[in-house]
């Protein structure tokens, strides 16, 4: 209500918590005819923070990408690690081949209720506060996160998270 969601930092595998969610969206990905793509490089698989909230943002990204393609089209999760040290920044990418968004709506993507009204054939779900939420959780980590898209070609998210390293193996 107030943007504010707790972050409830713990360590994890941020290799298998892309895995595991990632696998959800390929199912449905394969079900609909569409192509799912993920890579994963990673030197420091253990971080802490929280696997919660980093899911709570890949499934609104990655559920937003499912939704706005069609047939044949191409959903990509790539995770790598940019840094090491105690603390690694680590990138995110989810990209789509879907309808895009146009440049005039590209401005407002994260604020609260605001959706692309272009949409007339389609029945398009939800709250219109997933982006807004996403880039709240993202700040709260003391992330970025930006988006670049074009009509009818695509949507490319690129998030940059910082981890302390985790202890575990």
């Amino acid at each position: 209500e107030q943007g504010m969601l707790m972050i409830n930092p713990q360590e994890f595998d941020l290799r298998s918590c892309v895995e595991d969610c990632a696998e959800t969206f390929r199912i449905q990905a394969e079900e609909a005819g569409k192509t799912f793509l993920e890579e994963i490089s990673l030197k420091n698989s253990w971080v802490s923070g929280d696997p919660l909230r980093i899911n709570q943002i890949l499934n609104n990204l990655l559920s937003n990408a499912l939704k706005f393609t069609d047939k044949g089209d191409t959903i990509s999760i790539s995770v790598n690690q940019l840094s090491e040290g105690d603390y690694g920044k680590y990138k995110f990418v989810i990209k789509d081949t879907g309808i895009g968004m146009s440049a005039e709506f590209l401005p407002h993507l994260f604020d609260p209720y605001v959706r692309e009204t272009r949409f007339s054939s389609r029945q398009i779900t939800g709250t219109g506060l997933g982006m807004t939420i996403t880039k709240s959780l993202v700040v709260q980590m003391n992330g970025e996160i930006s988006a670049k898209s074009k009509l009818g070609e695509g949507t490319v998210f690129t998030i940059i998270l910082p981890f302390a390293a985790g202890k575990s193996a």
